[in-house]
């Protein structure tokens, strides 16, 4: 008879031994509108960009939570990366999200990479207002950002995360997977480096009258596996853009030519009229590009623009929910909507990268591209 406490032994191992890949594998999660993406190597390193909530009562924590568990064999991840600190991507603090995944979850991550917002103010024991908070680089300001730096820099507060939380910087590798050929690249956070009006985007201004946008501050990421290359930049913008109580401004273009070419692209914003401007998306040139958005969502995501650039360059552009037929119907036989999370696959050495979905129900088979154009890190050398 085999008893209970060892048959929990054996669940407790097959929890905490990562399964080893042949492949690279990019999850882009089907959370509606919303974020979330796991990307394994085949060493079995792990990286989960976001972890997005459709609203203050959704729970795709806890549907993220299981993914990870099944595609990894276990409860560990290497890496969080928290691309900004907007509810479809890092969640409700104290209730979902990234704090459910750290707090409630049983989910173990090896660090978080978080951008530099602010910290909670010296002395105060009970973070709750925007006054609580030492506020670094910080342009619209949301309760989501509010709460979230209570939860992460309150030093009274016994917490996963603190221990762990590591402040992104941009031009850096602060990311690195043990794979052979493998190099992961923070290109972008908090806007460093860029200017409008001769001012820094950088810095605290949340008290002006129009702000930047939350999503100006992203974390850009350029992964590269042997002669693959994949960008995914958060909710990144491409365009100056007012009449929101906050500003859109164009940080794509000054940083195009730092991720250069690439073979997969995830789409700033869900496809955002705001982002995936013309000059980002052609210097990116993706063979395949992929939509995270939620079905008949109410912000048009994908845009008309957005999905003409991508269309313009991309072979085919995969999304996870039919998100706005009206304009994704004009895209007949480029656009496929998986309605599931969309899975690309690529072996380090191939001729090829394969897109499929959580049930291999179909494999598009796309190839590789060997000479990628020579890239530029020209606002690198200047930050």
């Amino acid at each position: 008879m085999v008893s209970l406490s060892h048959i929990n032994f054996i669940l407790l191992i097959s929890l905490t031994s990562v399964i080893s890949k042949d492949s690279l594998e990019i999850h882009v999660l089907d959370v509606g509108q919303a974020d979330s993406q796991l990307i394994v190597f085949p060493s079995g390193y792990s990286i989960l960009i976001d972890a997005g909530e459709t609203s203050t009562g959704s729970m795709n924590c806890k549907k993220i939570a299981e993914r990870i568990k099944s595609i990894l064999n276990t409860t560990r991840v290497d890496v969080g990366v928290i691309t900004h600190l907007h509810q479809d991507h890092v969640g409700v603090p104290f209730k979902s999200g990234f704090w459910y995944l750290l707090e409630s979850s049983g989910i173990n991550f090896g660090k978080i990479i978080d951008r530099d917002s602010g910290v909670v103010k010296s002395g105060v024991t009970d973070c709750s207002t925007e006054d609580d908070i030492e506020w670094h680089t910080v342009g619209s300001l949301s309760s989501t950002a509010i709460n979230w730096i209570c939860y992460a820099t309150q030093q009274t507060l016994i917490t996963k995360i603190q221990p762990n939380r590591q402040l992104a910087t941009s031009c850096s590798n602060e990311i690195n997977p043990p794979d052979k050929d493998t190099t992961i690249e923070i290109v972008v956070v908090n806007a460093n480096g860029v200017l409008y009006k001769n001012v820094p985007l950088n810095g605290d201004h949340h008290t002006e009258s129009s702000p930047p946008s939350e999503n100006d501050y992203s974390i850009a990421l350029r992964i590269q596996h042997g002669d693959f290359v994949y960008s995914t930049a958060g909710d990144l913008d491409g365009e100056y853009s007012t009449g929101y109580g906050y500003v859109y401004h164009d940080i794509e273009t000054p940083y195009k030519d730092n991720v250069g070419q690439v073979d997969v692209y995830h789409a700033n914003h869900h496809g955002s009229e705001h982002s995936n401007n013309e000059e980002w998306v052609k210097t990116l040139n993706p063979t395949v590009s992929l939509i995270s958005c939620g079905a008949n969502n109410q912000y048009g995501h994908p845009s008309l623009n957005a999905m003409n650039n991508m269309n313009t360059v991309s072979q085919n552009i995969f999304l996870t929910q039919d998100c706005n037929p009206t304009v994704t119907d004009q895209f007949v036989g480029k656009t496929v909507i998986v309605n599931d999370e969309i899975v690309v696959k690529y072996k380090n050495g191939d001729e090829s990268f394969i897109v499929t979905d959580s049930k291999d129900s179909f494999e598009s088979k796309f190839e590789v591209i060997k000479n990628k154009k020579q890239r530029q890190n020209s606002i690198c050398s200047l930050l």
